[in-house]
Order: structure tokens, then sequence, then C-alpha cells
């Protein structure tokens, strides 16, 4: 029987960290808030990954941003149209699809 893989953690690392070990990040202005994504798509956590494949969308984000920046954004107190407003300002800062990750 075949042990099972670890499951990434780089969604848990800060994005200090994460730039520390060569991974491009983006800021992304949204609303007075400054949040830190991977540049390149290649770089994002496949949970995050496979949130969004299967139309979990809010997870995805939340898994994209980290805990500390998710828990900024949940300062908000958003409803659903600030998710998407953000997840536009993040694809938008990225150059990615129609900025509704379409």
């Amino acid at each position: 029987m075949t042990a099972p893989r670890p499951i990434p953690q780089d969604h848990l690392k800060p994005a200090a960290q994460l730039e520390a070990e060569g991974i491009a990040m983006t800021e992304v202005d949204w609303r007075g808030h400054t949040f830190t994504v991977p540049t390149d798509p290649d770089d994002w956590s496949v949970a995050a990954i496979s949130a969004a494949e299967k139309g979990l969308n809010f997870t995805s984000l939340e898994l994209m941003l980290g805990a500390k920046q998710w828990a900024e954004f949940a300062k908000t107190k958003p409803v659903k149209r600030d998710g998407v407003d953000l997840f536009k300002a993040i694809n938008k800062a990225l150059g990615l699809g129609d900025e509704e990750g379409n």
C-alpha cells in the first residue's frame, strides 16, 4: 500500500516567504486594500485550483489569499458581489480570462 501524498501547504505561507522562495507575486488593489497573489497560475496551490474547478469559487479565493489576507477581506463584511469583484480584480491584475475566471 502506498503512503498518502502530503498535501501542499503553500497557501499557508506568507506572501513574503513565497517571494523569497522565488515565486513571483502580484499586488492586487481592491477598495483600499492590497492583496498579494502568486502571479503564475502554475504557482497556485492545487487545493485552490481544485476548488475553482469544482465551482467552489469562494473556497478557491480563500485558499489563494491565505488565512491572513482572507481575514483582512472578511473584515470588510463582504457579500457575494464583493467576492466576485475581488476575483475580477485579481484576474485583471494577472491578465487572465474575462476577469470572471472563465
